[in-house]
């Protein structure tokens, strides 16, 4: 296993030593395209400011500081500023949906009370909307703005030990509740000095191009990705709010084409979401050919979403090899394994029958996969039955992950710690194999489909299902349900329609079933067409099945003909769209 030695042995040396940069740093742009470029020199004068007027309200070392802000030189100045003053900081994510605020108001108080967080740190709009999140969390102590804490107040350096948390992180919950994974000192600095080991093989990189983010800062992706590598290598990178990406995608091409850069990432949606809906005359100008990592990460990898993207762009410029499939999460750190990046995608056709009953990886005809790569130098992952032994190649089973980016465990939560963490092996949740050297994803274990003795990944159906003819893609949910002792489970699939389709809901569940019989042999028992934004998703945009199943179960989700009080909600406000637009009109002082 290859000997890593991050450069520094805290983030606050990491941050100090950049005190004199003033070559590099954090550009924001703002939808109108204009910019504001902030020297790290800068961001590191603001972040002991902010440092100074913690310390000044009372943080000691150790105190949880909950922080909800956007994409912002403001996120910048409280998170790090938390760090400096020896505070633990944890990013919660912005309210999105204007109509689901009760819901908003009760997952934040919960992520609040789990950390115990002493100070929340939020700007001047979201704190008028926040009293019902707020209130009843006893540890909490003070609500502050975040401009409010630009002071003079003097910064008082604090000791670290790199043992102890540098951040926490929460889960998506994409399978359960939000969890607060312990991040520490170096488990981020390890995972850091990972990824600049793989991708310093691009020599020609520039780090005044450096990179591109719209992922927001609260997920990892977005945090440890971009934000602390930006820090850590260091390089420009120029931020896009998600509202931005999500109300007009071609910001992201244009940024990437007007900055050279040569560097971003986004969950695979993200590129499905592009090629739906830019058009040509938005890339009038663009040229792409300077970007060289194009990571896909975060939820799964369709090998056909990645033909696409690259087919329809590569005439700006897009090379076929800058497509990157990664694999990470928050408790290993983040990354995990890349695939090659200066190859094209490697993309291999399994048996669907030997992966799914058998669960043996054999090559033919059934499911495609994309390739994550090798894992990341330092890091080792092996693949482990259901009793905890090594499994041989090619066997598909639980994906488990030692090394020192690995988190000792969650905040406060000795329990699942306990089941997650396991003599320094991570169990990821995740299911897959290593096939010719390189790893592949077949499904999550907490979603796995078993009907009558069979293994099915939601994901293959789900893929299957999205082929039909108005059926929106990326919002297909695949679930099984039990309906009677003589029955067992069954299969349940619900999916949201293209709101630019006119077929017929009962013609779109038809085909949905034909497409599920002749890909896997199994019928649905039913097949439920939803409105669009109906589907329950996490902070960081991926499905949440099990909670998609007990809404349905509870009538919560009405089919797509009788969701008129849907529609209405939509067009006030409750679609990400339409968020994304309210949130620039009141950012702007519209």
């Amino acid at each position: 296993m290859t000997e890593l030695k991050p450069k520094s042995n805290t983030i606050q040396e990491t941050l100090l030593a950049l005190d004199n940069c003033t070559r590099l740093g954090a550009r924001f742009v703002r939808r109108s395209g204009e910019a504001t470029f902030y020297p790290y020199s800068e961001v590191i004068a603001r972040a002991k400011s902010v440092a100074g007027a913690l310390q000044a309200s009372g943080l000691e070392p150790g105190d949880r500081v909950a922080i909800i802000l956007p994409t912002s030189i403001e996120f910048f100045d409280v998170f790090l500023g938390t760090q400096l003053a020896g505070g633990i900081p944890a990013a919660l994510y912005p309210p999105f949906f204007l109509g689901k605020l009760n819901d908003y108001f009760a997952r934040t108080r919960k992520m609040l009370s789990r950390i115990g967080a002493r100070f929340l740190v939020t700007e001047a709009r979201i704190k008028a909307i926040l009293g019902p999140a707020s209130s009843g969390v006893e540890s909490l102590k003070k609500v502050l703005e975040a401009k409010s804490l630009l002071t003079s107040d003097p910064w008082t350096p604090v000791a670290v030990d790199p043992e102890t948390p540098a951040f926490l992180q929460f889960s998506s919950g994409s399978t359960s509740e939000p969890k607060a994974v312990v991040v520490s000192q170096l488990n981020l600095l390890y995972n850091l000095e990972m990824m600049d080991t793989v991708f310093q093989t691009f020599t020609e990189a520039d780090p005044e191009k450096g990179a591109v983010c719209w992922i927001p800062l609260y997920h990892d992706m977005g945090l440890v990705g971009f934000m602390f590598n930006g820090l850590y290598h260091p390089a420009t990178v120029t931020y896009i709010g998600p509202e931005v990406f999500i109300a007009s995608p071609a910001v992201w091409l244009k940024t990437m084409s007007k900055y050279q850069a040569q560097a971003s990432a986004a969950p695979h949606f993200a590129y499905g979401y592009c090629v739906a809906r830019i058009k040509d005359e938005e890339m009038q100008g663009v040229d792409l050919s300077n970007w060289l990592l194009a990571l896909n990460g975060a939820e799964p990898v369709e090998a056909e979403g990645m033909r696409k993207f690259t087919e329809r762009f590569r005439k700006w410029g897009f090379r076929p090899a800058a497509m990157t499939p990664g694999y990470g999460l928050a408790e290993a750190g983040l990354a995990v394994s890349f695939s090659d990046p200066h190859s094209e995608p490697l993309v291999t056709e399994f048996d669907r029958d030997e992966l799914s009953a058998e669960r043996r990886a054999v090559e033919g005809k059934g499911r495609k996969l994309a390739s994550l790569g090798h894992p990341m130098p330092g890091l080792e992952v092996a693949i482990w039955d259901e009793r905890d032994s090594p499994l041989a190649g090619g066997a598909a089973g639980k994906i488990m992950v030692r090394g020192p980016s690995v988190s000792p465990g969650y905040f406060n939560d000795a329990e699942t710690t306990r089941q997650t963490i396991r003599n320094g092996w991570l169990d990821t949740g995740d299911l897959g194999f290593f096939h010719g050297g390189d790893l592949y994803i077949a499904g999550r274990a907490k979603d796995l489909i078993i009907i009558r003795g069979r293994n099915y990944a939601p994901q293959e159906i789900e893929e299957l299902a999205a082929q039909a003819a108005g059926v929106r893609p990326g919002w297909v949910v695949a679930v099984s349900q039990s309906i009677d002792e003589d029955s067992g489970e069954q299969l349940l699939v619900l999916a949201e329609r293209d709101a630019r389709s006119k077929i017929p809901e009962d013609e779109i569940a038809a085909e949905i079933r034909q497409k599920v019989v002749a890909g896997i042999g199994l019928t649905p028992y039913h097949v439920q067409i939803l409105d669009p934004d109906t589907l329950p998703r996490t902070s960081s945009g991926k499905l949440r099945r099990s909670d998609a199943l007990r809404m349905f179960l509870a009538g919560e989700l009405a089919p797509a003909e009788k969701m008129g009080a849907f529609k209405l909600l939509r067009e006030i406000g409750k679609s990400q769209v339409a968020w994304g637009r309210f949130w620039l009109r009141t950012r702007s002082g519209e």
